[in-house]
């Protein structure tokens, strides 16, 4: 590899915050792999142990590969892709060398646990297609979690029957064709993450430069913004009529600081989801087939995805306070705005109202979907464990946001999506295998010790000088 391809290698290592996150991550995701095959030998399940291994090393490896590609087509982009000699052609073989290597790798790694190289090897490149196409259409992201529901459902009797016709021809043949159609699609997948130039090019460049300020809640510039009152205000449900309703009436500071968090802070959309997911489970087990609907269920872990909200919403809330230093300064600048001495004490309130009533409602729905799958009023142990894991979250919220550097990765939402459907998978494996296990007092013993631990935070936050990035023109 000469020194153009090393230098584009290195602008990964270079983004240095997104690079030192994604160790982090990656060291906490070996440590559980690795803890995992400890705990599959202590239980005389080995093959449990290295199966999860597999899969964490498998997910480090293609969120490395992700990295990868997300630098590549940034580094593509539509002046240099028709100005800088070679770039583009450049870019496409580094990304087709690294994804070959990590797809032989996840393929050997599978392959010597449970077997099947070859059925692993076309798996591996499928999914890797599948992620060029992500980067240039991001609608097609919820594809995998449709299959995957689709796969245990609608489609189990259709998949079986296909199985069973091209089965015969054995695993070499099978991967030989595999890999020709591996091959296709990620021949188109590269034309479409890595664009010529050209006016195309650079409406998209448009389209998703639009897209990333919406996901970090920045402002919209003017040529998208209608496409951003269209897709991202009705998410964001009742913020314009209890803004319109508080900024009329005079309302107390507390509640007017809270709109200066931004329209990404405000937790109508997180309500709206966890309801919407409520009422489409009561709709279908109210007219469709019950068993059906509680295998898909089990294998889109919906308790688990409705809960993963809170995790999700408590990251973005901490990233809005500090997005937003300007709106907090000119509001500070106002008659209305709360003495210094108070600014801790409603921001604090703020946040934590906020919190809870997103943890509330994804609970709500959560323990629901619980009993319509039980059939009845019962909350099974494992969403109560995962409910209670939500709450420390609280604490993280009560921090010194003056400090706090602004932030534009989406990284801790996908950390904390993760963390929730693991910590929920473990729960679950927890009361099918020992059903005695006392989940439910583990339950409570972490709601008393969240509560204290959020007591004690409380008193050190609110003894803290000003902590919103723009609060301490107070003092």
């Amino acid at each position: 590899m000469n020194a153009a391809y090393s230098q584009l290698l290195l602008q990964v290592v270079r983004d240095r915050c997104a690079s030192r996150t994604l160790l982090r991550i990656s060291g906490l995701i070996l440590l559980v792999g690795v803890a995992a095959l400890v705990f599959g030998n202590y239980i005389d399940r080995p093959q449990l142990g290295r199966g999860i291994l597999v899969g964490t090393l498998s997910f480090i490896v293609l969120s490395w590969g992700g990295t990868l590609l997300k630098s590549a087509v940034r580094q593509n982009q539509p002046a240099n892709a028709c100005l800088v000699p070679g770039l583009r052609h450049r870019l496409i073989v580094l990304t087709l060398v690294l994804y070959g290597t990590m797809t032989v790798l996840i393929a050997a790694m599978t392959g010597a646990v449970f077997g099947h190289f070859g059925y692993a090897l076309v798996g591996a490149g499928l999914f890797y297609s599948f992620i060029l196409y992500a980067q240039r259409y991001p609608v097609l992201a919820i594809l995998p979690s449709m299959l995957i529901v689709l796969s245990v459902s609608v489609l189990k009797e259709p998949l079986h029957a296909a199985w069973d016709a091209i089965g015969w021809m054995g695993e070499p043949a099978l991967t030989g064709i595999g890999l020709i159609a591996v091959s296709v699609l990620g021949g188109f997948g590269m034309r479409a993450a890595f664009p010529r130039g050209g006016d195309s090019h650079w409406s998209w460049h448009a389209r998703r430069a639009a897209t990333l300020r919406r996901a970090q809640g920045a402002a919209p510039k003017p040529g998208d913004a209608a496409n951003w009152s269209r897709w991202t205000m009705p998410l964001r449900i009742g913020y314009r009529v209890s803004l319109r309703r508080d900024s009329r009436g005079g309302a107390a500071p507390g509640r007017m600081l809270a709109y200066t968090l931004g329209p990404a802070a405000h937790e109508g959309g997180y309500h709206g989801g966890a309801l919407l997911i409520l009422l489409a489970v009561l709709v279908l087990r109210g007219f469709g087939d019950g068993e059906l609907l509680r295998q898909m269920v089990r294998t889109s872990l919906l308790q688990a995805s409705v809960l993963a909200g809170v995790a999700i919403y408590a990251a973005e809330l901490q990233k809005s306070v500090v997005r937003h230093g300007a709106e907090q300064a000119l509001y500070l600048l106002t008659p209305g705005a709360p003495a210094a001495a108070q600014l801790n004490r409603l921001l604090g309130a703020a946040l934590l109202k906020r919190f809870l009533r997103v943890w509330m409602v994804t609970v709500a729905c959560a323990a629901i979907i619980d009993m319509v799958m039980l059939g009845a009023p019962r909350l099974s142990a494992s969403t109560c464990v995962l409910s209670a894991l939500m709450l420390p979250l609280a604490c993280t919220l009560l921090r010194d946001y003056a400090k706090m550097p602004a932030s534009t990765n989406q990284t801790a939402m996908l950390i904390a999506s993760f963390i929730t459907i693991f910590a929920y998978l473990i729960m679950f494996g927890i009361e099918r295998r020992w059903p005695a296990f006392p989940l439910f007092w583990v339950c409570a013993a972490m709601v008393t010790a969240s509560v204290l631990a959020l007591g004690l935070r409380w008193r050190r936050f609110t003894a803290l000088p000003a902590v919103l990035p723009a609060g301490r023109l107070l003092e």
